[in-house]
């Protein structure tokens, strides 16, 4: 209400402001002694009192209903007192109409029913108070005139406060709408961080998590949106029944979900009631005949242990969320002083980013990949690297991982893109090169096609560049990135699924996008020796690809005895440090050579 009817307020306040100047400039020419003194004196005593009430008790911004209400009637006293006085000193029977005019500004300034009921009752009863001083008849027309005046001005008021409740409770529920999720109908993203302000204000504790569903995004790009809102909605179903007056439960976008949790909770208690919600969020779901399952990890922080502001604590719950996803799935992650540490540091390497000068920083390195029935290196994985004159040699996962986060990948693809290419025409026309792109370059169509146009532009033939992506970069929108890849298919280009077998559904990938190349996971290999399901699942892989008719790569072969084992499953390409390690361009023809005399020599 107060929202509502302070501009109603404020906006009479300011011409009155003028109004009342006006009237004193006229009392000055007009009156003199004492009757200037009484009505020049209040008229410029109202126009000070309305420009106070404006800008002071009324500022932009929050006011109480009771301040409202205050202002308004000490602004229609004024005005009373005006008219009063000015009739008490001059008698004019028809500037008696002033009564009237003011119960009608009394009806639609009034905040509240009862201070308009006294305003207008007091303008009225003394317009019958001078009346009754006039001749009969006039003084019957003057109350016929009040009594009129009475009812048109209740009604007014009546009208117009509907009018104005009406648009009070068609923004509440705007305001409703615009605070819930509207797939699920728990509060959105807004809502929760107008609750955490609120908390903050009031230095208040709590603790804020973040829930991210793990294997979500393969169910909704194989089974579609719809099964996909339906399981969103169960998930919403039974985290409610952990609801109470203590824990708030919202959705932020997508599979993510945020836990506000007021009280007194220690670490403990917060791990226990994560461990509690992933275990029941990770029961069977029955959707349209399908048994689906999904799991969650969680990551919290607390206000003010962890930080003094929302959106600090919000980030650092997500920090801990990234690091639980990184290595410990299925889990509730507390945000920890060493997490801190890391986050600074990614502050620092986001910063150094900004600040570099990428073209003469950035560089590749190249790992052959042979071809194991030939004996001949048939390409080169071009691998990121970026020395920095600050930090030193930067690890690639880290500074790719900054470069997407501070929106600086695309930058750094085509810079590195463009090293590959004129490392590329060094070579011989047989030998391609492996580039990785990372989802976001995967989403943005035009940057890729950006990237091909070099090709074209240098002449080199398209067979011989291979883009390299991972489940993660297409299962976003998985039909988007199968259009994508069609069309690089089409212009020539080879495309590779990397690290095939770490993700949810990686299989499902194999039939729906356009692959010449599959590069089964090094964590595999790594395990051949000592695992006999490794060994079954990389046989099982390679003859897949053999009948697919798909070339097959085994990354991270380092050793002898890892080749031995391997070497009765057919391979057909190898890379790994076995063969060789990430080497800089200068030795990559000599490599060649030499490569190409040893087959020669075999010949």
């Amino acid at each position: 209400m107060a929202d509502a009817y302070r501009p109603i307020v404020r906006g009479f306040l300011a011409p009155g402001c003028a109004y009342y100047l006006f009237v004193t400039w006229g009392h000055w020419h007009d009156e003199h002694g004492l009757h200037l003194a009484v009505l020049g004196g209040i008229s410029l005593c109202t126009a000070l009192c309305y420009a106070l009430f404006r800008y002071f008790l009324l500022p932009e911004g929050k006011t109480s209903l009771g301040r409202l209400e205050t202002v308004g009637l000490a602004t229609n006293l004024l005005m009373y007192l005006n008219v009063l006085a000015y009739m008490l000193l001059h008698f004019e029977e028809q500037k008696l109409v002033y009564f009237v005019l003011m119960a009608v500004v009394f009806s639609t300034s009034g905040v509240t029913l009862r201070g308009t009921f006294v305003s207008v009752a007091i303008s009225i009863a003394t317009l019958f108070w001078f009346a009754a001083g006039l001749s009969a008849e006039d003084a019957a027309r003057f109350a016929f005139i009040g009594v009129a005046t009475s009812f048109a001005a209740f009604g007014m008021a009546t009208l117009l406060r509907k009018a104005i409740l009406r648009q009070i409770d068609a923004r509440l529920y705007a305001d409703q709408i615009s605070m819930q999720d509207s797939l699920t109908g728990i509060a959105n993203r807004r809502a929760l961080f107008g609750h955490m302000e609120m908390l903050v204000q009031e230095e208040r504790p709590f603790w804020i998590g973040i829930l991210d569903l793990d294997g979500f995004k393969a169910i909704n790009d194989i089974y579609g949106h719809s099964v996909g809102d339906n399981l969103l909605c169960q998930v919403v179903t039974r985290l409610k029944r952990h609801e109470s007056s203590e824990i708030v439960f919202g959705r932020v976008g997508g599979d993510e979900f945020a836990i506000l949790i007021t009280g007194g909770l220690d670490c403990q208690q917060v791990e226990q009631f994560g461990a509690n919600l992933i275990a029941t969020i990770s029961l069977p779901y029955e959707i349209a005949l399908l048994q689906l399952n999904v799991s969650g990890t969680i990551g919290f922080a607390h206000y003010p242990t962890m930080g003094k502001a929302s959106a600090c604590i919000y980030e650092r719950a997500d920090f801990a969320l990234y690091r639980g996803k990184q290595n410990a799935r299925r889990s509730t992650i507390i945000f920890t002083p060493e997490q801190e540490e890391q986050m600074r540091q990614g502050v620092e390497l986001e910063r150094a980013l900004r600040e570099a000068n990428l073209n003469e920083e950035l560089h590749l390195v190249f790992q052959p990949q042979m071809d194991i029935p030939t004996r001949r290196i048939m390409s080169f994985e071009a691998l990121a690297r970026w020395q920095s004159p600050k930090l030193g040699e930067i690890q690639p996962e880290s500074f790719i991982r900054a470069a997407e986060r501070a929106g600086l990948i695309q930058n750094v693809t085509k810079i590195l893109f463009g090293k590959g290419l004129d490392a590329l025409e060094t070579w011989p026309t047989d030998v391609s090169i492996s580039f990785n792109l990372s989802a976001q370059d995967v989403a943005d169509r035009d940057f890729i096609f950006s990237l091909t146009a070099q090709v074209f532009a240098r002449g080199i033939a398209p067979g011989r560049i291979e883009f390299e992506i991972t489940e993660t970069a297409v299962m976003k929108d998985i039909a988007a990135s199968r259009s994508l890849l069609e069309d690089l298919s089409a212009a020539g280009f080879k495309v590779a699924l990397d690290d095939f077998g770490s993700g949810y559904s990686s299989f499902a990938y194999i039939d729906r996008l356009p692959l010449d190349k599959i590069k089964i996971d090094k964590s595999f290999v790594r395990k051949v020796a000592d695992s006999a399901t490794s060994r079954e699942i990389i046989a099982a892989i390679i003859t897949l690809c053999r009948n697919l008719d798909l070339k097959c790569v085994l990354e991270g072969v380092e050793t002898e005895e890892e080749l031995a084992v391997l070497m009765p499953m057919a391979p057909q390409i190898i890379q790994g440090y076995l063969f060789g390690r990430p080497m800089e361009l200068e030795a990559i023809v000599p490599l060649l050579t030499q490569n190409k005399a040893e087959n020669a020599r075999l010949v």
